[in-house]
């Protein structure tokens, strides 16, 4: 693959994970919903890094990592840094028992419908 088939290949899985996103929000799965935010931006700055930087992005899930890859942690503005970080528990916590309980406890519907909108 070349790099323009590499940037539309994680953009298409973004554009695919927003849309599922979408569906479990609409179907009241807010932490499924939160996961795959995560993936759609984790894509988004996957199909960056190849556009900027023209290699392959390192193998994390961490999306602070990931904007410091590739130049764009320093564009971003604080609101944008301290959403993009707090999608990472949602990816990493959301998995376990304890920590789902935790997090459905503390963010209401509302607040992951915020999560959707500032994916988009």
């Amino acid at each position: 693959m070349d790099i323009k088939e590499k940037v539309r290949y994680w953009l298409n899985s973004a554009e695919s994970d927003l849309d599922a996103s979408q569906a479990l929000f609409n179907n009241k799965n807010y932490l499924q919903m939160s996961f795959f935010c995560h993936l759609t931006i984790e894509k988004s700055l996957k199909a960056y890094h190849w556009l900027r930087v023209k290699c392959e992005p390192a193998y994390t899930h961490n999306l602070i990592k990931l904007t410091k890859d590739n130049g764009l942690f320093q564009l971003l503005s604080e609101e944008q840094k301290e959403f993009i970080a707090s999608l990472i528990p949602l990816n990493i916590k959301g998995r376990y028992p304890d920590d789902q309980d935790t997090i459905l406890t503390n963010l209401t519907p509302d607040d992951f419908k915020g999560i959707l909108n500032k994916t988009r």
